[in-house]
């Protein structure tokens, strides 16, 4: 008997040791694919920013993947490792409107361009720049900010530009309208990413620019849809399908055509990038700027005698200090991140 359950014990040990011995092993297998991945993630990245500044440098300027840079990894006669495959997209943060930089007209004609009626447009669009701007005085008391004051766990508005498109879920009223009951992203509110970019540049890609920004930023419908037509047959006629400076966009719109929010070139570029290898996956984005190109908005530092948000002026978007290079890199990098989600549409409401 002592026998038998001496036996059976080391069985049952030797059972979970090998349970346990096989979990860790898949464990490091798993992780040692995600290295690899991650390399060739990075090694993709590399080739992309040296194929968009070598086209760039050619081209002086970048404007549209119709330039030759839709697929970048072609263009360089880049091949993957054996047996994983790599795709490259792109999405032109410049094409949209910048939201440190954008008034309430700007938000309100937005926003009146996804659905919104004009009231609820207003109010949606004053609640945003209270929450994003110290300076900013608000157009109705209803999202003055008194009412966070007056919530269960009591909080101030942030009064420094959006570090994420799920911050939205924690601003009076815009909360009720971006996301549902559940803190899941309403179409509004994802129609409403995929229309503003969080970092900071002067003019809007025209090449790149949804007809809802056209039209928020200054150009009547109907010269949103001669532009998007004169693309269209240009591209027809085997012509340059994009703009190349503002002066092509007067060519189709004339000389009095409101332009002055609007270049032809590229000023914040996120890079997506997709690595699988049979099951596993690996997704990299980065936002790169060219030269002079976007900026990360910080909070701007208020002196003493401008505490009082009545007395203070001026911009209220200040630009991320300069930091000097070792390297001479074509490219400026905003922002890397790993393994994550679109924007807005997996956010959890940050406000119950």
């Amino acid at each position: 008997m002592l026998v038998l359950v001496t036996v059976a014990l080391t069985s049952f040990l030797v059972f979970k040791f090998v349970q346990r011995a096989g979990t860790e092993l898949l464990a490091d297998a798993r992780a040692g694919a995600q290295a690899q991945l991650r390399r060739e993630a990075y090694s993709s990245l590399e080739v992309t920013l040296a194929t968009l500044a070598d086209i760039n440098s050619i081209d002086t300027g970048l404007h549209s993947p119709a330039q030759g840079w839709d697929r970048p990894l072609e263009y360089a006669g880049y091949t993957p490792s054996a047996g994983r495959t790599v795709e490259v997209t792109f999405e032109d943060e410049s094409g949209k409107i910048s939201l440190p930089r954008a008034n309430l007209a700007t938000l309100q004609a937005l926003l009146e361009q996804l659905g919104l009626g004009s009231t609820e447009a207003e109010k949606a669009s004053d609640a945003i720049l209270v929450w994003t701007r110290a300076d900013y005085e608000p157009a109705s008391l209803d999202t003055a900010g008194a009412s966070y004051q007056r919530a269960a766990l009591p909080y101030n508005p942030a009064q420094r530009p959006l570090r994420s498109y799920a911050e939205l879920a924690a601003v009076e009223y815009v909360r009720n309208i971006f996301f549902d009951e559940n803190g899941r992203p309403t179409q509004l509110g994802q129609d409403f990413a995929a229309n503003v970019s969080l970092y900071s540049f002067d003019h809007i890609n025209l090449n790149a620019a949804s007809p809802a920004v056209l039209v928020a930023s200054g150009l009547a419908e109907a010269q949103s849809n001669a532009m998007q037509d004169y693309l269209a047959q240009q591209a027809k006629s085997g012509g340059r399908n994009f703009f190349q400076n503002v002066g092509d966009a007067n060519t189709a719109l004339g000389t009095n055509a409101p332009l002055t929010a609007f270049s032809a070139n590229v000023q914040a570029l996120r890079v997506n990038i997709t690595v699988r290898d049979g099951a596993g996956i690996f997704r990299l984005s980065a936002v790169i700027a060219p030269p002079g190109g976007a900026s990360v908005a910080v909070a701007p530092v208020l002196s003493p005698a401008t505490t009082n948000p009545a007395q203070t002026s001026g911009n209220p978007v200040t630009t991320a200090p300069v930091i000097t290079k070792k390297l001479d890199y074509p490219f400026k990098v905003l922002e890397i991140q790993e393994n994550v989600e679109t924007p807005l549409t997996t956010a959890a409401a940050a406000h119950d």
